[in-house]
């Protein structure tokens, strides 16, 4: 009875050391997204928005934005905490803790590309952050580990103004998107097309990940630990 207690438990642990690692992909992929769109400067989503108003306000160097992408996620996740905990989990850290240095890593890579500061080649930077973006918040919802701080964020709206998920989230964005633009955070065309386009590629990436990936590897679904 024991061995086969000690054989469930090492089969948990192995799918959530695999789950994390896997999570972990995802965030690298948001943080270069991130870090290539904000170099663009052709406009981003209104999360990292608000992400390089902060560090425009605060008179940063680009290469700083992943620690300012850390300031304001650790402050989401106080905020959360003091008005409902309930949203804070495992996945909210394993979103939060390393996103910045993600950020920093792709910040630095980009410069070190020494690409030209033409709009041709901005565009293609664009493409490929906004691609990397879809990308790893896909993997990171097909996971299933946790919420990242914004959609705690939005959940905890969500509840308190008694409404549908989507409203607090087009809240939630209008004013990540006010506050970052009046801060100095680039807005353009970017931020445009993720609003048109993001969710839909988003969602079509998390099940292609899941079909491709997670069914092939018997980490689906029902099989995810949840906390």
């Amino acid at each position: 009875m024991m061995s086969t207690v000690n054989a469930l438990k090492e089969k948990s642990l192995k799918v959530l050391l695999i789950n994390i690692l896997i999570a972990l992909v995802g965030v690298a992929l948001v943080g270069f997204g991130i870090a290539f769109n904000s170099a663009a400067m052709l406009g981003n989503d209104a999360v990292a928005i608000l992400y390089d108003g902060v560090r425009s306000a605060s008179g940063l160097p680009q290469s700083e934005l992943g620690m300012t992408t850390n300031v304001v996620n650790y402050a989401i996740i106080i905020l959360s905490l003091l008005i409902n905990r309930k949203y804070i989990n495992i996945g909210t850290f394993i979103y939060t803790i390393p996103m910045g240095t993600f950020v920093g890593i792709g910040s630095r890579f980009y410069q070190y590309m020494n690409l030209p500061n033409v709009l041709e080649w901005r565009i293609l930077s664009s493409v490929c952050g906004s691609l990397m973006l879809f990308t790893g918040l896909g993997i990171f919802i097909a996971i299933n580990i946790g919420l990242d701080p914004f959609t705690s964020l939005a959940m905890i709206l969500k509840d308190k103004m008694k409404s549908q998920y989507r409203t607090a989230k087009i809240i939630c964005d209008v004013t990540s998107l006010i506050i970052g633009f009046i801060l100095g955070g680039k807005a353009g065309a970017v931020t445009v097309i993720a609003a048109l386009i993001g969710g839909p590629c988003i969602q079509f990436a998390s099940e292609l990940f899941k079909k491709s990936v997670l069914m092939k590897i018997k980490i689906g679904e029902k099989n995810i630990l949840q906390y």
